[in-house]
């Protein structure tokens, strides 16, 4: 330790020179830091969801929830496997132990869910994991007079979607409110009995109709491409155009395979091939078909999902998730910003356009940070006015004072090193540490200040300082690790309380690290800078005088 302080009084200019460097590094890593309303929790859950379309509960569990189950139970830090089935999906519940690390978990649970065998009709399932990151950081509203529904969901998803998933940070982006377009058919019963169909039938087939079939791989000229059947239905007409095979009631069924061979009697060809003769003379009957719009009506209806209002006007909400590793109030700003030059188009086009913020993370993060600062500038004015009261000195305030930023944008360059954000959490540590990172430094400062001020002090210059520096580490190391010893715990808990805690008491343990640290270097190298030539006289004198009445009182006490 005695090695330490006299490389910082031997040393003076690599000092400064890393308190520089510290400083501003602390203050880079203060403004780019990640702002959350609160800390990142772990939630040990993975959701499996499959979906199998015209299945009851029954039918599901048996051939989609139970193989699940039986496959996930058996993974590595698995605690509890719980399973829903409902009408067409199905959905398992996988709980880890706390320890378990997540990503590798999902990772698990896919790779396993790759083997397994399901029925042809179940989708691929969809495996998720609960975050609070998954939670909206923005909701808006967006609503115009004198608009019906229809127009409004166009104008939405034409112009103020785009403009929103275009900013950086932005995971998804969902709206409710909207009108959806369907196809509406009625069907006429006296055409589908013509042509011998059911509804069932027909609807099976339109549902046929959309699906997608790879063809494999296929060489053309100059290059080899992947070819797939596209189904799908892209507009109103192609569904009117739908061919249904049908079957007349006047025809029998059987119609359309039977093959007639030659008449009797009739004189075989001079070659004698019989095969070739009947391939000559088979007769092969065709399906009819029939278009989907002669035994049905069809026609687009306009309905909407859900109902969304905002001050009592007809309004489509949305919501933005922002993506894992984003900074919430950037993405909010971004947001804001790129939402109000749309506002700026819309409203040339149409004045009554309005679109409203209904809910924003990122207000209330910006307002904790402020008030964090202002709170911490009016804290550090309060301790330096104390400190200046007891020490009745200007340059031993100033000397003890600076351990305030010094250890406070440390632990800032700390925290962002382990990519702690900055919450409520963190601040509120912060405000808790101004009050304790100047005690070290308030010791070291007063323990030179008297010994310089003794009358028959042997040692003088950096021998003094290095001496009353010294003498004073073991009390202030002791004091230190006494209060860490108290909020480290906290993050010592397993479970959500102790990630919610973590940065807290990381953010006081690393701010009452630094402050150890600034009290035995950079302290004695200001003091070497600021007493140089030693106190004055009437300090030295004034100092020689006997203990005042407090003093004694609390002496007998």
């Amino acid at each position: 330790m005695k090695k330490l302080i006299q490389f910082s009084l031997n040393n003076k200019f690599a000092v400064w020179l890393l308190t520089i460097i510290v400083t501003a590094a602390g203050l880079y890593s203060g403004f780019n830091m990640k702002m959350e309303t609160i800390p990142n929790i772990t939630t040990p859950l993975v959701s499996v969801t499959t979906v199998y379309p015209g299945a009851t509960p029954e039918e599901v569990s048996d051939k989609v929830s139970e193989p699940i189950e039986n496959k996930v139970e058996s993974l590595s830090g698995v605690k509890v496997v719980s399973s829903s089935s409902f009408e067409n999906a199905s959905n398992v519940q996988i709980e880890y132990n706390f320890s378990k690390d997540m990503d590798e978990a999902e990772a698990e649970v896919r790779e396993t869910l790759q083997s397994l065998e399901l029925p042809d009709e179940v989708q691929e399932p969809d495996v998720s994991r609960l975050s609070f990151n998954a939670f909206p950081v923005m909701s808006l509203s967006v609503s115009e007079k004198d608009s019906s529904l229809t127009e409004l969901t166009k104008r939405v998803e034409d112009e103020v979607l785009p403009a929103i998933e275009g900013v950086e940070g932005v995971s998804s982006v969902s709206i409710a409110g909207q009108e959806i377009e369907e196809v509406s058919f009625t069907f006429k019963e006296e055409k589908m009995q013509e042509y011998g169909l059911d509804e069932a039938t027909v609807k099976s087939i339109i549902q046929g109709s959309a699906v997608n079939f790879p063809l494999g791989l296929y060489e053309f000229s100059d290059s080899q491409k992947a070819v797939v059947l596209d189904g799908n239905v892209s507009s109103l007409e192609d569904l009117k155009n739908l061919e249904i095979p049908a079957i007349p009631s006047s025809q029998s069924p059987a119609t359309g395979t039977q093959q007639q061979g030659p008449p009797q009697g009739a004189q075989q060809p001079a070659t004698g091939s019989e095969s070739s003769a009947s391939a000559q003379t088979a007769q092969q009957t065709t399906v009819p078909t029939v278009q989907l719009q002669e035994i049905a009506e069809i026609e687009i209806t306009g309905e909407a999902e859900s109902i969304s209002r905002t001050n009592g006007e007809e309004s489509i909400g949305i919501q933005i998730i922002k993506s894992a590793d984003a900074n919430t109030v950037d993405v909010v700003n971004d947001v804001v910003n790129d939402v109000k030059e749309e506002i700026a188009s819309l409203e040339e086009a149409n004045s009554d356009v309005s679109i409203i913020t209904i809910f924003d993370q990122g207000e209330p993060i910006e307002e904790s940070v402020s008030t964090m600062l202002n709170k911490a500038i009016v804290g550090a004015i309060f301790a330096v006015l104390i400190i200046l009261l007891f020490l009745r000195n200007i340059k031993s305030t100033l000397i003890s004072v600076i351990s305030i930023p010094l250890s406070l944008l440390i632990a800032l360059l700390v925290l962002n090193q382990l990519d702690i954000t900055l919450n409520i959490m963190t601040l509120g540590a912060m405000t808790v540490a101004i009050g304790r990172v100047v005690d070290d430094s308030i010791v070291v400062i007063e323990n030179i200040y008297r010994r310089m001020a003794i009358k028959g002090e042997e040692l003088k210059g950096k021998a003094l300082i290095t001496a009353a520096t010294k003498e004073m580490f073991v009390p202030i190391m002791s004091s230190t690790i006494v209060t860490i010893a108290v909020f480290l715990p906290l993050g010592l808990v397993q479970g959500p309380v102790g990630e919610l805690f973590l940065p807290f008491a990381l953010t006081v343990v690393f701010a009452l690290l630094a402050s150890l640290l600034v009290a035995i270097t950079i302290v004695p190298a200001m003091a070497d800078s600021l007493f140089k030539k030693g106190l004055s006289q009437k300090l030295s004198e004034h100092k020689q005088e006997g203990n005042g009445r407090l003093a004694n009182s609390y002496k007998k006490a």
